[in-house]
């Protein structure tokens, strides 16, 4: 049990550290004199998209993280679990945007992201349902 609650919450510490490097590739050619901004920037920052983007990078892996701390509590691992759906979609689709516009220094980093949201979620189901087995369908109540 212990190794697939270590399994989950590494992955979800990778996915952050997933997004890091991405947007981290994003900014690099700016060393070098390359204007990365984007081609219809207007100089304000759409609050919307980068409260998205830090939810998808950050509230949601923590809250995943978080989950995994109370996983004796079933109500905690069915949250973790729709997380990890989100997370794996999230991954899927925006993995997508490469065939519209192609990045090679992306191209490293998503088919990873891909395969971890992937892994993520299916440890995560694997997790409510061998709990399932194990408790007869009883739980402790989540204190």
């Amino acid at each position: 049990m212990e190794s697939k609650n270590s399994k989950v919450s590494l992955i979800w510490v990778i996915i952050m550290v997933g997004f890091a490097m991405h947007m981290l590739a994003d900014m690099l050619p700016a060393l070098w004199g390359v204007n990365i901004a984007m081609p219809d920037a207007t100089g304000e920052a759409p609050v919307g998209m980068m409260l998205f983007m830090i939810g998808m990078a950050f509230f949601i892996p923590m809250c995943g993280l978080l989950c995994m701390n109370c996983h004796n509590c079933k109500a905690m691992r069915i949250i973790n679990l729709v997380l990890a759906g989100v997370m794996m979609l999230f991954n899927i689709f925006h993995a997508s945007e490469l065939l519209m516009e192609f990045s090679p220094v992306q191209l490293l980093i998503h088919p990873v992201m891909v395969v971890l949201g992937i892994l993520l979620f299916v440890y995560s189901l694997r997790l409510v349902k061998s709990e399932d087995k194990k408790k007869g369908g009883r739980y402790e109540k989540c204190v």
